[in-house]
């Protein structure tokens, strides 16, 4: 029983990818009107300025306040409503010296805050997640902390195996690259090539290095490649990993597991953002 829940314990390896957040950003449910809000009165304009924001509009938070919250939207650009781009912010002209004593015209953007009330915003405001790349760049880690390595058919006069089959509990830590590829159009299959390289420290004993290097259990350390893939779905994951660890000197050439492929198996639950709730709508983020 002790041996079965060992090897249960070999198929697991944990494993991070890590991958950019931008601002949190949102959309509208529903077509609305909202006032413009000036910071330096900490209220809306006066007088009033309504603009009638579309289904579909992205924005983000500010600040909130006691009636709701204060809100930009992003700037896209709409060839057929040159009028959108004055959503985003007030531009002014003014006149300038430059330093060769001609003067210039310059276009200054003033950034346009809007209110939303608190009953608008809980009922018609979504998190605007962007829709998942087929093909994307990733970095991370990969630790695997149970290893099996399979033995060899060569035996010692008394029969024994030479490299007996093994699986052990190495500390190891390192940077790990790979392509996340998406397989289906809804975003949640995925499929990750990795590669990459960990530092490793090794135990080692007398029966696993030869010709009376090591006379006692010992940790020695080593420089360990590795490929694999791993498969995702709906941030479920499995990852199938080989490698081959290597370690100096005498020791190295005495190990009988030198350079010999080892496998591990892994299951997780990774936070990869793999939904697309992404309103219908034209207009683009700059």
């Amino acid at each position: 029983m002790k041996s079965f829940l060992i090897l249960l314990l070999s198929l697991s390896c944990s494993f991070s990818y890590s991958q950019n957040d931008d601002e949190t950003v949102y959309y509208l449910t529903r077509t609305m009107s909202l006032e413009e809000y000036d910071f330096n009165t900490n209220s809306p304009t006066v007088p009033t300025k309504t603009i009638i924001a579309q289904k579909g509009w992205r924005f983000t938070v500010d600040q909130p306040n006691d009636d709701g919250y204060i809100i930009k939207f992003l700037k896209w650009p709409d060839d057929n409503n040159l009028k959108n781009q004055t959503i985003y912010a007030t531009v002014t002209t003014a006149q300038v010296i430059d330093k060769k004593g001609k003067s210039k015209n310059i276009n200054k953007e003033t950034v346009n805050y809007y209110q939303i009330s608190n009953s608008d915003y809980n009922e018609y405001a979504k998190k605007f997640l962007q829709p998942n790349p087929s093909l994307s760049f990733v970095t991370g880690a990969i630790t695997v902390p149970i290893k099996i390595r399979p033995g060899g058919d060569k035996v010692d006069s008394e029969g024994n195996k030479l490299r007996p089959f093994d699986f052990n509990g190495d500390i190891n830590i390192g940077l790990s690259f790979g392509f996340r590829i998406r397989l289906d159009k809804k975003g949640k299959v995925f499929l990750i090539p990795a590669a990459g390289i960990n530092l490793t420290s090794i135990s080692i004993d007398e029966n696993t290095v030869k010709n009376g290097i090591i006379t006692s259990k010992t940790n020695a350390s080593s420089l360990t490649p590795f490929i694999g893939f791993i498969g995702e779905y709906d941030n479920f994951q499995v990852a199938l990993m080989t490698g081959w660890d290597r370690l100096s000197g005498k020791t190295g050439e005495n190990w009988i597991y030198q350079g010999k492929p080892w496998f591990g198996i892994g299951l997780g639950y990774n936070i990869f953002n793999t939904s697309n709730n992404n309103p219908s709508t034209n207009s683009k983020e700059l």
